[in-house]
Order: C-alpha cells, then sequence, then structure tokens
C-alpha cells in the first residue's frame, strides 16, 4: 500500500495551470495586443487614465512597436565586419621603400625559398613577448650585404640587425616582414 501512494499522485489528471505561471511567456503576443484593443475605450466615449494606466499603456505601445515585423523604423543598422570592411592601404605603404637598382647584376646573396614557394622571412616573440623580431633564413652568400641593405631599408641602427654566423641568418629587432618580403620580392627572389 505504500508503494502505491506516491504513483496516485502522478495519475490524477492535473488541473488547470495557474496564470501567474505563463503570463510572462504572453507578455508580447498577439493576444496582448487584442486584450489592449478591447481595452481602450472607443473614440465617441473619452475616458482619462490615471497616470499609472498611462504609462503601462505607453510601455505596451512602445513593446508592441519594437517587436512587430511590419514596424515602419528602420532597424539599428548592423556593425560592419573587419572582413566586410573597405581595404586599406596596407602598412607597408607608410614605410620607405628601398627599390632595387636597375643595375642587372645579381646581388652576391642568395635568400632560397621554402618548400610552399614562400619567402623564408619570419616573425619571432621572445622574452616572455616583450622582445618582437624578424628573421631571414635560407640566406647563401654575403649575409653582410644583406644586413646592409635591410639596415638601410629600415633605416635601423647597426645594433638593431644582427648575423647569426652559426645559423646563417640575419635578425632583425622588431617585427618587419612585411617590408623585408616585398623588397626580396622586388629583388627578384
Amino acid at each position: 500500500m505504500a508503494l502505491s501512494q506516491p504513483v496516485l499522485s502522478f495519475l490524477r489528471p492535473l488541473g488547470p495551470p495557474r496564470p501567474s505561471t505563463f503570463r510572462q511567456f504572453l507578455r508580447f503576443s498577439t493576444a496582448t495586443r487584442l486584450r489592449v484593443e478591447a481595452s481602450i475605450p472607443p473614440e465617441s466615449a473619452p475616458q482619462t487614465l490615471s497616470a499609472q494606466e498611462a504609462s503601462r499603456a505607453a510601455d505596451l505601445a512602445a513593446a508592441e512597436a519594437a517587436t512587430d515585423a511590419d514596424n515602419p523604423n528602420s532597424p539599428a543598422p548592423k556593425p560592419t565586419l573587419p572582413s566586410k570592411r573597405s581595404k586599406q592601404t596596407p602598412r607597408s605603404a607608410a614605410w620607405p621603400t628601398l627599390v632595387a637598382s636597375k643595375n642587372t647584376t645579381p646581388p652576391p646573396y642568395h635568400v632560397a625559398r621554402s618548400l610552399n614557394k614562400n619567402l623564408p622571412v619570419y616573425q619571432d616573440y621572445k622574452r616572455g613577448g616583450n622582445l618582437h623580431q624578424t628573421i631571414i633564413r635560407k640566406i647563401t652568400g654575403d649575409l653582410h650585404v644583406l644586413k646592409d641593405e635591410v639596415k638601410e631599408l629600415l633605416r635601423k641602427d647597426e645594433k638593431d640587425v644582427k648575423i647569426n654566423d652559426l645559423t646563417k641568418q640575419v635578425v632583425i629587432k622588431g617585427h618587419h616582414k612585411v617590408q623585408v618580403m616585398e623588397y626580396l620580392a622586388s629583388r627578384g627572389f
């Protein structure tokens, strides 16, 4: 008998739900609009509303206007995504460029491309992200000539552009990948 008592409570028919439990879901529905229209008196019989009723009617009208699909007010403009923005001038346009001389003699160094046919110019972060470097790899020939050209291109000091003789790399202080790649491409690499 003890087992049947909890089961019987679930088998009893449920009564109608209380209006307070689902009123929030009907707040801005069409039923609300019909209820508001029914509560508005006809034009022939003017009725004065209390301040509280007037503010409630104004709130309902504002909520209805904001939720209606046929709202005459134009919707707020959507923000433009970064991918949809107009293309600005590239960052390298602000930097001075060293135009390759019209002399047809090849430079005394060579920068080989990677397996994916990209120039081997990389950006690096060191010291926890506080030191920014640009590294040019895969250099054969005279590294000092390339170092001097890059130093002139970027207007850097002697201490900001270094050669790593062990790995045959040119290390530049700061991120200058775009400028270096454009320069190497203009040199024919």
